[in-house]
């Protein structure tokens, strides 16, 4: 069994997979990030979600990571030296090879996920592709043929633009993100529902517009459009340019990535 490990602003998703005869989910956790985390608070929570799947500890015989949070990555590392005695392979760390090409002016930039979604595409014969992350940013990233991560763009995520409309204006209420379907009227007739039809509608649009214009260089016109991250399923019904919604890409990305530095 390996562990795979990707931490992200708001999440840090952990998810066990068998590599016996295929590569297999055998569980996966969520949870959310919080400087203060120690390696001994994670631990006991870690176990128990283990346990409740009937794994152990001993079962993990390697572990890879992709991190965007520093001090995440910091407690996560000592929770693997402190309880699991095993050395993990890092994206962005001197023992992690990920073996793909990194066209951008500094590719030091470049966020980790980024990268192992660029990976994950290309080993799962999805390349050439764009790859829409919801997650607390929302990310578009153009991927080559050859796996290639070729930049992309950067928009604010979905939760996050709710956040800043309930902080920033008075007047308005806090709401919760939730999928519109055609049938609901684009026009609120309360605060509410105003709310609600702009951030869902709008990020509808945003999307979109995004992938037109990505598509209207003809280099990309062709690319499949790959939905990934915790809301993807959320605006998927809504988005006529995605192609596939896989909203494991990183994680499966980092099981491809450990498979080949270890030389499996």
């Amino acid at each position: 069994m390996i562990l795979v490990i990707d931490c992200g602003n708001t999440n840090t998703v952990f998810a066990l997979y068998s590599l016996n005869n295929n590569i297999e989910q055998k569980g996966c956790w969520r949870i959310n990030n919080d400087s203060k985390r120690t390696a001994d608070i994670y631990y006991p929570w870690l176990l128990q979600m283990l346990n409740l799947s009937n794994f152990k500890v001993k079962d993990i015989k390697g572990i890879c990571i992709a991190s965007v949070v520093p001090e995440t990555l910091f407690n996560i590392k000592h929770l693997i030296n402190k309880y699991f005695k095993i050395l993990p392979l890092i994206v962005g760390e001197g023992n992690l090879d990920l073996g793909l090409k990194v066209n951008i002016d500094n590719p030091k930039e470049a966020g980790a996920d980024r990268l192992v979604n660029s990976y994950a595409a290309e080993k799962l014969n999805l390349s050439p592709a764009i790859i829409i992350d919801f997650g607390t940013a929302t990310t578009f990233d153009v991927v080559g043929e050859d796996g290639s991560y070729n930049g992309g763009i950067i928009a604010p995520g979905v939760n996050l633009s709710l956040e800043a409309l309930y902080m920033a204006a008075a007047s308005l209420p806090r709401v919760s993100l939730k999928m519109l379907s055609e049938k609901n009227s684009i026009i609120g007739k309360n605060t509410i529902n105003a709310m609600e039809s702009g951030i869902f509608w709008g990020y509808v649009s945003m999307i979109e517009g995004l992938i037109v214009k990505i598509k209207s260089i003809e280099t990309y016109s062709n690319f499949k459009v790959i939905a990934t991250g915790g809301l993807s399923h959320l605006f998927k019904k809504s988005l006529n340019c995605i192609d596939l919604v896989r909203d494991d890409l990183t994680l499966i990305g980092l099981v491809y990535l450990y498979l080949k530095n270890k030389n499996f």
